[in-house]
């Protein structure tokens, strides 16, 4: 396993992180399953992943419980990342940054992470309107002062919202970035380019495209109910980056490398990215997704995949 500084902290991360997203058993199809998820953790410490990214909203708070007693007696030897800011506690499951939101909503990621502290906490996709309104930037900095996050910083989704904080930020509360970026996702380009030069580390969410790039979906695939892919990926999203797929298949080919380690590759090998956390529901993933981890990628075939068409949003 390769390990990276993480920006301008003091601790190192493995390239490979370990996304818990899934371990919560809601939004991907399939339920939950506990015994799995207790064994990719497993497999993933055995492998030398030390950086896990999870949420209090991943099934309502479960994933943050699995990771909280799985690390019980060994918290020191990983790097925990949590967020704040959806509240999971209503139907509409709405946003809120304000600072007594937040406040009480690390408090009870602490409880179930069982410690007292995160290394890292991150505010769950303020758009730009929260971000002014809630003055989120005191939030953050006060959360760092209070010690019970080592640093802090935000994961987003599309590059607007991102770009309106980075630009407003000019404290440098922005301590690390997580956004999603893959071989057929644009959208985050300008962003990691900026975060690069301020030496903020970014970590990328969504690294296989939500499983696409492993080749295992395609135009007959229909997401059931309750799987956070529905929608997203309709039949006219597959048809859309066919070509794409058809260029990441013949370059997977080219390299003898399987299609999602090819995928994790192109996020380790691209300038500016520290981590992938792509995630892990059962020991089987975990072994795949470790295996992407120092790969390197020639110029030649990062530039064939970085010329795909893709998609922005």
């Amino acid at each position: 396993m390769k390990y990276n500084i993480f920006g301008k902290t003091d601790f190192k991360v493995s390239d490979i992180g370990f996304g818990a997203w899934a371990i919560g058993g809601t939004a991907w199809g399939g339920g939950r399953n506990d015994e799995d998820a207790k064994a990719a953790l497993r497999a993933s410490m055995a492998a030398g992943i030390n950086f896990y990214d999870t949420c209090d909203s991943y099934g309502d708070g479960h994933s943050e419980e699995l990771i909280g007693e799985f690390f019980k007696g060994i918290r020191k030897e990983v790097v925990i990342v949590t967020k704040g800011g959806t509240n999971f506690r209503v139907p509409e499951r709405s946003k809120n940054f304000t600072r007594d939101y937040l406040m009480m909503s690390l408090d009870e990621s602490l409880q179930r992470l069982q410690t007292d502290y995160v290394d890292v906490y991150l505010l769950h996709v303020p758009d730009s309107k929260w971000q002014d309104e809630a003055e989120i930037f005191k939030t953050m900095a006060e959360i760092k002062k209070s010690g019970k996050a080592r640093c802090c910083g935000l994961a987003m989704w599309g590059a607007a919202d991102t770009l309106h904080a980075l630009e407003k930020d000019t404290e440098g509360a922005i301590e690390a970035l997580e956004c999603p970026f893959n071989i057929l996702n644009k959208s985050n380009i300008e962003v990691i380019k900026i975060a690069k030069e301020r030496n903020i580390p970014v970590f990328t969410s969504q690294p296989l495209a939500s499983g696409i790039l492993t080749g295992k979906y395609g135009v007959d695939t229909k997401f059931t109910d309750g799987d956070n892919r529905k929608g997203f990926w309709s039949k006219e999203r597959f048809e859309a980056v066919r070509d794409d797929m058809r260029i990441t298949e013949e370059c997977a080919g080219e390299t003898g490398l399987k299609m999602n380690e090819l995928a994790l590759a192109y996020n380790l090998n691209y300038p500016g990215i520290c981590s992938v956390i792509p995630g892990g529901r059962n020991e089987g993933q975990v072994r795949q997704n470790v295996a992407a981890s120092g790969i390197e990628l020639s110029a030649e075939i990062m530039r064939k995949l970085a010329s795909v068409k893709g998609f922005v949003f």
